[in-house]
């Protein structure tokens, strides 16, 4: 009776312990079939990793985010898009063919410096404004050769792109560097995928894992210092902000983590500073550059007018003798006769990168 208790133990326990393992494959298969991950295939095989940030293709370094050089990799349900992107990095570390360190003798180089909006992570690469400017440009100046660079990276400011200019970009020899300045561009990076840690296997393997510890890392950081970043977001759908010009202010208050910087004095001490650097390097490396400010959508859906970044980043820029192009009246009329332009607050959907990039192109060709 006794060997019998035992046996019945047994295979009850092994049962659910079964049971158990059944139930987190299931999730496994559900979490790999609804959230974004990252899918890196090993040469040769193997088991692939997966990923819920960007670990296969951006690391992080003493000077900020960069993209690592030659990944080749899948983002499964991009959590803006919910398309599923192929990235192709090329050897110095930007989203585009491979360029030739030599350039040709009619070959024109535009490189594009830029956050998420430019890099454009939830689009292939050819619904990007970036390629879709280039086609343009090609069609405009059918006797160049036209390479229009992606040096776009997520969640960085100024400071970081002229970084990124200096360590990989120069490397290009740009005619024309583009700067794609967001609201955001001088705050430093939020930092929180940088908090999560070296990854065990475990959680290279596992995207349940992957997402049980990132929720637990993110709700202790929100707890220590981000809920005033993020209380923005909420307030956003409680707040009269497209009829109330005072109530959109109130708004970019609360965004002054994120694109609500802009309408703060002191974050143009950062701005001017690196202004005067790129200046310098342009004047150095001989290059030309211009500056194309891209608005956040409150701006682009309010009833009125409220453009005072623009209007400052444009006299900067003028005095400079920078080039300047204002996104913001263009999309706002653009958005008289198209729905849904915006996926969410600041990265445009695939036709409106294409109405950017036209934009964008005749702007650059006028000068």
């Amino acid at each position: 009776m006794k060997n019998i208790s035992i046996r019945n133990l047994l295979i009850w326990s092994g049962a659910i312990v079964i049971l158990v393992l059944l139930i987190l494959i299931g999730i496994e298969v559900y979490l790999r079939l609804t959230e974004t991950h990252i899918i890196k295939i090993r040469e040769g095989g193997g088991l692939p990793s997966v990923e819920l940030d960007a670990e296969f293709l951006v690391e992080y370094t003493p000077r900020g985010r960069r993209l690592i050089p030659n990944s080749r990799v899948l983002i499964k349900n991009h959590r803006i898009s919910h398309r599923d992107i192929k990235m192709e990095i090329n050897s110095l570390g930007f989203r585009d063919d491979e360029l030739t360190l030599e350039k040709g003798r009619d070959e024109l180089r535009i490189l594009i410096l830029g956050d998420s909006i430019t890099w454009a992570s939830y689009l292939p690469a050819e619904e990007t404004f970036v390629e879709r400017a280039e086609e343009y440009l090609r069609q405009a100046l059918p006797d160049r050769l036209v390479e229009v660079i992606n040096a776009g990276v997520g969640d960085i400011g100024l400071k970081e792109e002229i970084d990124i200019l200096e360590e990989r970009g120069l490397a290009a020899h740009p005619d024309l560097v583009v700067i794609s300045f967001y609201l955001n561009d001088s705050r430093p990076p939020w930092g929180f995928p940088g908090e999560l840690g070296s990854r065990g296997w475990l959680r290279r393997h596992s995207l349940l894992a992957e997402t049980i510890y990132k929720n637990l890392k993110l709700r202790s950081f929100i707890e220590e210092e981000g809920e005033d970043r993020l209380a923005w977001t909420s307030a956003m759908n409680k707040l009269n902000w497209a009829g109330d010009r005072n109530t959109f202010l109130e708004l970019a208050a609360l965004a002054r983590y994120d694109w609500g910087a802009a309408w703060d004095e002191n974050s143009w001490e950062v701005i001017d500073r690196e202004l005067d650097r790129l200046k310098e390097l342009s004047l150095k490396h001989g290059f030309e550059v211009a500056i194309v400010a891209f608005p956040v959508a409150f701006q682009v859906y309010a009833d009125y007018l409220e453009d005072a970044p623009q209007q400052r980043i444009k006299e900067e820029a003028r005095k400079r003798d920078f080039p300047f192009l204002d996104l913001l009246p263009y999309l706002r009329e653009y958005r008289k006769s198209h729905k849904d332009i915006y996926l969410d607050w600041c990265h445009p959907a695939a036709k409106t990168n294409d109405f950017i990039g036209k934009i964008i192109a005749n702007f650059l060709f006028s000068e």
